[in-house]
């Protein structure tokens, strides 16, 4: 146990573990000993006399009939801040049943959060298979056990640290209070669970960003589900975010091998797709947004960023060739949508998106004055697109662009330079982050290109891994095309790296979403020296459940990228998987009935069954509206 500050224990019986983790401590760990019980009923406890004088003489807090679910109107405690609150062994007496004990726990985390300190923690013991997590051997049922973590989440707690309660280092420690008799019990293989705050689920303030369009002041209204996205500046400057290090790392590493001449990312945030870009872009993956002109009367916004103009993006690049993530469900639903989906730009000429990659920007580069073949030119930045749901795809990312050209009778130099360049950068990379831990050795494959189009495409893969979910993870595209400019037929190699991908493969970690979490606790386990592997501060979290069904008229289901944007706003992001698990035709009306299942769980931030409950019903709410669906 930590050294220094205040530790609190409740629930004491006999007072021999207050009184030999007294023995333990320094001088500057200030411990207060408390028990339900009356100071008469206490002595029924052997040894309980002998351990509170041994307390007292040290110089410890010794208090009686304390309600450790309500710890704040114990007179003793009032307006007092704790650094620690340790819980051994709690129950509510004789043969009370699960659900009883779980309300114990989850009452008693509820007074923590009131007298914890911020970066305090709340350690409870349990014994073998009580607390329903993975670390418990035996592992009971769900259903069966203590749900610790879903009982700490209802107070903002998120178990960091699961240890062995080993009894031979409180010598003197001896089990009381079977049955709420004076008779110890079996603690063999019990263990201590440790808790500690997370970030709460703030209110989203909508965001407004301001631009100029031509010599006109435009406002747009970011979308809800990105607006915790938006100017995080992760690749600024002395960044050390994990994005920002491998940003370096592979400019540094390409640098050595190549002539390269690196780019700011002062290319416009928002794009205008003229109508011959339909074939180009997948519409359906674009988040549109509109000016503030065509939003009149709707303008809530509580803050407002300015941004670089905007412009239309240039038709001849092929941006749908570039797209990364998983091989299952990221070109799902690429079509023109029907329902709350994409406007028709014929309709609307006011109506803009969102940029969904840097290859746009490919144009741009090669109109600079000083642009020359045989050099390769970097820009890396954040990029938006519309995406389904799984711990591998996100709606924003970072995305480093690097563009070469050259003459068609060098074509093969220019891209042997290429790919030679990307797979020593990335091998680097990844040679890099086994060679930190023997753990991460046997973990991380070796990459690999595939050629999609002979002579023109190929996706850089890692495989081989033993992570079933980054099994042929493709991290990056090349593409090369023919390209005229001034009279002179040149070949341009484009690759696209997804640095959020890589980043994840590099420091493992399972979820993007913690690449976006507030919770300093992340970033403080970052080396821009040394590739760690990241190690999770919210163990086994709670994850809930819950289905909607609704009747929709006619036979065309609803546009899934559109639906999963809609879940991710009303979720916050705490949706783990949203998944079509039955549809059927009513014979009669001949209307489509949809079922679909979420999983509600947070990686950075405790998630309450009840907190689950209203996203869910929310979420009911929003579909009858976006959609004009019935629900069941």
């Amino acid at each position: 146990m930590k050294q220094g500050g205040s530790t609190l224990l409740v629930g004491e019986g006999n007072f021999s573990f207050a009184a030999e983790l007294c023995d333990g401590v320094d001088r500057n760990t200030r411990i207060i000993a408390t028990c339900y019980e009356s100071e008469k009923e206490i002595v029924k406890h052997k040894n309980a006399v002998k351990n509170i004088a041994l307390l007292l003489e040290k110089g410890a807090e010794v208090y009686f009939q304390v309600d450790c679910t309500n710890l704040q109107q114990c007179l003793h405690l009032k307006s007092r801040l704790l650094d620690r609150i340790i819980f051994n062994f709690p129950h509510c007496g004789r043969k009370a049943g699960v659900k009883k004990n779980r309300e114990l726990l989850a009452n008693f985390f509820l007074s923590c959060a009131g007298i914890v300190t911020t970066q305090g923690d709340v350690h409870v013991t349990l014994c073998r298979g009580q607390g329903g997590t993975a670390a418990d051997h035996p592992t009971r049922e769900w259903h069966n056990s203590w749900q610790i973590v879903a009982m700490a989440a209802r107070a903002g707690f998120v178990l960091s640290e699961v240890l062995p309660f080993d009894c031979t280092h409180y010598y003197g420690y001896t089990s009381t209070g079977y049955r709420s008799q004076d008779k110890s019990f079996d603690v063999d293989l019990a263990l201590t669970h440790v808790f500690t705050r997370s970030q709460p689920f703030n209110e989203m303030k909508p965001v407004v960003m301001e631009t100029m369009i031509g010599s006109e002041h435009c406002s747009f209204h970011i979308p809800e589900e990105l607006v915790e996205k938006i100017n995080r500046n992760f690749l600024q400057k002395g960044s050390n975010h994990p994005v920002n290090i491998i940003n370096e790392l592979l400019r540094k590493q390409i640098s050595d091998m190549a002539n390269v001449q690196e780019l700011e990312d002062n290319f416009p945030l928002f794009s205008k797709p003229c109508l011959q870009c339909d074939d180009a872009i997948c519409r359906a993956e674009l988040y549109w947004v509109s000016c503030s002109s065509c939003q009149e009367g709707k303008s809530r916004s509580t803050e407002r960023v300015h941004v670089a103009d905007a412009q239309c993006c240039d038709v001849s690049m092929p941006v749908s060739d570039l797209r990364l993530g998983n091989k299952t469900g990221q070109n799902a639903g690429c079509r023109i949508m029907n329902q709350a989906g994409v406007p028709d730009m014929s309709e609307d000429c006011r109506r803009y998106c969102l940029r969904p990659t840097l290859t746009g920007c490919v144009h741009n580069v090669l109109q600079r004055p000083d642009f020359r073949t045989g050099v390769i030119y970097v820009v890396s930045g954040t990029v938006f697109r519309k995406c389904l749901i799984s711990p591998q795809t996100m709606p924003a990312f970072h995305e480093m662009v690097l563009v070469g050209a050259c003459s068609d009778k060098t074509t093969a130099d220019i891209l042997g330079l290429f790919i030679y360049s990307v797979e020593r950068a990335i091998s680097f990379l990844v040679k890099s982050a086994s060679s930190t831990t023997a753990s991460v050795d046997t973990s991380l494959g070796s990459i690999t290109f595939k050629e999609e189009v002979s002579g023109k495409s190929w996706n850089v893969c890692f495989r081989d891994m033993n992570h079933p979910d980054f099994t042929d993870l493709t991290v990056a595209k090349l593409v090369c095309i023919p390209h005229k400019q001034d009279n002179n037929e040149l070949s341009i190699c484009i690759t696209s790296i997804n640095l959020d991908l890589l980043s994840m493969v590099l420091y493992h970690i399972n979820d993007w979403r913690m690449l976006w979490t507030f919770d300093e606790r992340f970033l403080n386990q970052i080396s821009a020296t040394e590739l760690k592997p990241f190690c999770e501060f919210s163990l086994y979290p709670p994850s809930y459940s819950h289905d909607v069904s609704f009747w929709l008229d006619g036979d065309e289901k609803p546009d899934e990228l559109t639906l999963h944007a809609l879940v991710r706003r009303v979720s916050r992001d705490s949706v783990k998987e949203l998944k079509l698990i039955d549809s059927f035709c009513h014979a009669e009306t001949k209307r489509m009935s949809y079922c679909y299942r979420l999983t509600y769980q947070s990686c950075d931030k405790a998630l309450s069954y009840q907190q689950a409950l209203e996203m869910q019903l929310r979420l009911r709410d929003e579909l009858e509206k976006s959609f004009k669906v019935t629900l069941r």
